[in-house]
């Protein structure tokens, strides 16, 4: 079976294993440094998997560390995967740096957990939906930047859409059901993809969080938590504020952000009640409005998922 791959995940493994093995032998950072000679900031940042590091660099580094031969061919194979140009970078004048490693992450992750309250999580949203979202989701987006945002969105589908897939499961707020972005038609077609991604693929779960289940950890800003296939990788987890967003591997948030998705999905409908919502709800959207603007009542499932 085939896995995904990105230059950030494997800049990020090779960091890993090199700090692993330092830490071994009871090296720091700063000591390792001065054997070079380079700085201790670029051994840590190595080490976080940020520089592109150079063959001589690493050779000098799985000498210092007693590497042996097999293991140095692993970590240069890991290199030259690192020091591989991404699409993203196409992107890099619009996007933080942390969003696009947040892009490398996404694209080599095995799983996400996506948590959303208010909107569709991009992974699923349509085009229209997605400029709707880009050009009124800030006052600080150019107009000539729309275009390129949405392609690069789009882009970041092929994780869903072809394999090696990304197992995607999300929580999505009730809310984000009856927020109409972009209007009524837009807003259908969107209900209409959801549902449909979820019925047609395996890797895709849709779970609808539903108004009645009243106070939970997720409760907030959308996240998101990233796992990897190789065993030597840790979870991730990515947050967004309004005006600010944090990207983390710390084990002890990652927990918090994993323990609240878990404690919300508790509260969430099944996977058939959750389509059966969103299916209604697209229905609803396709009615002849009152003269109030409201939409004719319907009925709700709100039977949650059995512990």
């Amino acid at each position: 079976m085939s896995t995904a791959t990105s230059p950030v995940v494997k800049g990020w493994e090779l960091g890993l294993r090199l700090r692993e093995r330092r830490e071994q032998l009871g090296l720091t950072a700063t000591a390792v440094a001065k054997r070079i000679p380079c700085t201790q900031t670029f051994i840590s940042m190595t080490e976080a998997g940020r520089p592109k590091l150079t063959a001589a660099r690493l050779a000098q580094l799985c000498r210092i560390y007693d590497i042996d031969t097999d293991e140095a061919a692993e970590l240069e194979q890991l290199r030259l995967g690192a020091n591989e140009k991404a699409w993203w970078q196409e992107y890099s004048g619009l996007f933080s740096a942390e969003l696009q490693r947040y892009f490398g992450f996404e694209a080599g992750a095995e799983t996400c957990l996506s948590y959303e309250g208010c909107l569709v999580p991009g992974m699923l949203q349509t085009e229209s939906y997605a400029r709707a979202v880009i050009a009124d989701g800030s006052p600080y987006i150019r107009l000539t930047e729309v275009d390129q945002r949405v392609e690069c969105r789009l882009r970041r589908q092929a994780r869903v859409s072809s394999p090696p897939h990304l197992k995607l499961v999300v929580i999505l707020g009730e809310g984000a059901l009856h927020q109409e972005v972009g209007g009524p038609a837009v807003m259908h077609e969107q209900l209409d993809r959801v549902a449909r991604l979820a019925q047609e693929s395996e890797h895709i779960e849709v779970r609808v969080l539903p108004f009645t289940a009243g106070a939970h950890p997720a409760l907030g800003g959308p996240f998101h938590v990233l796992s990897f296939g190789s065993p030597r990788l840790r979870s991730i987890a990515w947050c967004e504020t309004l005006t600010s967003t944090a990207l983390t591997d710390d084990p002890s948030q990652v927990r918090e952000f994993s323990m609240a998705f878990h404690y919300a999905i508790e509260k969430a409908l099944t996977v058939e009640d959750s389509l059966q919502l969103i299916g209604q709800r697209a229905k609803e959207l396709q009615c002849p409005r009152s003269v109030d603007g409201s939409n004719p009542p319907a009925a709700r499932t709100t039977r949650r998922a059995s512990k």
